[in-house]
């Protein structure tokens, strides 16, 4: 099983790639900015505002597991409209979603 954890560099996503690679689980992650240090994990960059991207990292990793812990703190187009897409195209595959967040935000 692999599992693509969305926001994988931020402060819950460090977390979540943490215990999902430590199950022995094939990890998948995406940064924005700079990717996380887990060396066991293949790292893709994600830009939630470009509608193409997230279906690219989809189609390259194939997981059977999507975790979604993104943050876009005011940007609605990744805090709204990326988590929106990303729910479409897992639904298209037949793949699992789950979607997290952290009371950090407040």
């Amino acid at each position: 099983m692999t599992v693509l954890i969305i926001g994988g560099s931020g402060f819950l996503g460090t977390e979540l790639v943490r215990q999902v690679t430590s199950a022995g689980r094939v990890t998948a992650a995406t940064f924005n900015s700079g990717p996380g240090v887990t060396p066991s994990v293949s790292w893709h960059r994600l830009d939630f505002r470009d509608p193409r991207a997230l279906d690219k990292v989809i189609d390259a990793v194939e997981p059977s597991v999507v975790i979604n812990a993104s943050s876009g703190d005011a940007d609605w187009t990744v805090t709204a409209d990326g988590p929106v897409r990303l729910a479409q195209s897992t639904a298209r595959r037949g793949i699992r979603l789950v979607h997290v967040s952290s009371d950090a935000v407040f």
